[in-house]
């Protein structure tokens, strides 16, 4: 029997920069809304087996996550195995602070703003210490009325993360060190299998699977050094904190699930043993290179494992960015190119043949191109129209999970209302293509399962409405829409029927609890 086992795809962004650049739970409960819920089957005995880095997984961890459901227009059955995709994330509502993380920049963030809530004097006495507070939580709830195989169902799952940074430098006279500790909960959470029962790319995939309760998300040390140009961290954490900033309105609205799958980049609230080292050339202009363990039993990791139960492979990478701000530029702008390497096995789906690691590479860019106010300076949260794209494509055509190129490209509307400085609109068009041997082998699995042709294309299509809307200084609501054609069975491929065509819609609701409390002035 070869079995589908996918990876939690997604990304996560940040509502508002400085609010969410400690935050991990606003980078993977957002990203597990980009978690794009496991998507996979056991299938009938073919000549294509499953991922080669899951086929050592799937015999540990296939008969735990796997579910029988009925199949829509047949009486056969469907064996699901849940894996993730992450999608959890917040929006970028402001260009200006696009891609912002905990790991700083050269040029110095803009003042803060007053500390407001009952603790704040607790706050700002533990700010002086050395120790800068976290403790946040994401609600999300994703419906599927007609996309794909099952329809008709809901997934919602609550995340709350707590945890910190700890100033090394205020605290024991170490220069320009910090600790960086996030500790996340996962304590509600329903039908885990709704991203398989939609079974696409597009539409499934932001559907998160975490069957574990509580994981590390974060536990590092960061140096600095050279009036902080040169910037290295080590320890437990997750790639995609530095690396393929989303650059849409909301980070799981352009997830690649090629930098899941294929680059091995699990989902933001699986960490790994990993290390990275950035260099500022200019505050715009920056490289970073890393290499973190990528465990392909991550569902199944709490982030404390000393070594990894299962066989794992080393994702590395490198990227090139230029970003500024609306400090320096009235027309800022982001860009990022990276590349790709992962260590895995790879196993071709279609005809089984085998090869060592996998590579590719990922695009995105975001900017401003039109402001009614014509670029005054003297507006820090201007009204202003954004274009942004990101293109990932995978240089190997054999890959296990069949992925060839994935793509988005749209308008963001920041700021509409001069009284809502913090709220953007989005409109995306999205698309993903398939290998040819992966179309083959959705092909193949579609008469095993009984039935009488799969007749699908190859790209599969969205068009996707979103928006960050802040109720609160502390509390952001991140609603969307997606219309999808050529919904496709990547996700399920052990399908009889055609999957439908359809809308999915999805929201987010974070809530910055350190922010409210007055435990933090971002």
């Amino acid at each position: 029997m070869s079995v589908r086992f996918g990876l939690f795809n997604g990304c996560f962004a940040r509502p508002h920069s400085h609010v969410l650049r400690l935050s991990v739970i606003a980078f993977a409960a957002m990203l597990a809304s980009g978690t794009a819920a496991a998507q996979t089957a056991a299938v009938p005995a073919t000549p294509a087996s499953a991922t080669q880095v899951a086929s050592t997984t799937a015999a540990t961890t296939t008969s735990a996550a796997t579910t029988t459901t009925a199949q829509q227009g047949g009486d056969k059955t469907t064996k699901q195995a849940s894996t993730d995709r992450p999608t959890v994330q917040q929006g970028i509502p402001s260009t200006d602070q696009l891609g912002v993380s905990h790991v700083g920049n050269a040029a110095p963030p803009q003042p803060e703003s007053p500390r407001q809530g009952p603790l704040s004097g607790l706050g700002a006495t533990l700010n002086a210490w050395g120790f800068t507070p976290v403790l946040n939580l994401v609600q999300m709830y994703l419906g599927n009325p007609n996309v794909g195989q099952q329809t008709g169902n809901h997934e919602a799952l609550t995340f709350i993360s707590a945890g910190g940074d700890f100033d090394l430098q205020k605290i024991a006279g170490f220069n320009g060190a910090t600790i960086h500790f996030q500790q996340l909960w996962v304590p509600f959470t329903n039908d885990l299998a709704w991203g398989t029962k939609a079974g696409d790319i597009l539409a499934g995939q932001p559907g998160p699977y975490v069957p574990q309760v509580s994981h590390l998300a974060l536990f590092t040390w960061e140096q600095k050094a050279f009036g902080d140009r040169l910037d290295f961290e080590v320890g437990k954490s997750n790639p995609g904190l530095y690396f393929a900033a989303p650059v849409c309105n909301q980070g799981f609205g352009c997830q690649s699930a090629i930098l899941q799958d294929n680059a091995g980049m699990n989902p933001p609230i699986y960490s790994n043993w990993g290390g990275r080292v950035r260099y500022n050339f200019t505050p715009a202009i920056s490289v970073q290179a890393g290499v973190w363990r990528s465990n392909p039993a991550f569902p199944f990791t709490n982030g404390w494992e000393w070594t990894d139960s299962v066989p794992d492979s080393n994702t590395y990478l490198a990227n090139a960015v230029y970003r500024t701000t609306y400090q320096t530029d009235p027309y800022p702008k982001s860009y990022e190119l990276m590349l790709y390497y992962n260590t895995a096995t790879q196993t071709d789906p279609f005809t089984a043949a085998t090869h060592k690691g996998t590579s590719g590479l990922y695009f995105g860019g975001r900017q401003v191109v039109y402001r009614p106010d014509g670029g005054q300076s003297s507006i820090d949260d201007p009204t202003a129209l954004s274009v942004f794209g990101t293109v990932t494509s995978s240089f190997d055509s054999h890959a296990s999970r069949g992925l060839a190129m994935q793509g988005s490209a749209g308008l963001i509307l920041e700021a509409p209302f001069r009284s809502r400085p913090h709220d953007s609109y989005s409109v995306s068009f999205n698309w993903v293509t398939v290998t040819p041997h992966e179309q083959d082998y959705l092909q193949q699995q579609n008469l095993a399962a009984g039935g009488t042709g799969y007749t699908v294309g190859r790209t599969e299509t969205g068009l996707r409405l979103d928006a960050n809307i802040a109720v609160t200084r502390s509390i952001v609501l991140s609603p969307y829409v997606m219309r999808t054609w050529n919904t496709n069975t990547w996700g399920n491929p052990a399908y009889a029927g055609t999957p439908k065509n359809g809308y999915v819609f999805g929201v987010l609701a974070s809530v910055f609890f350190d922010k409210m409390l007055g435990l933090t002035d971002h």
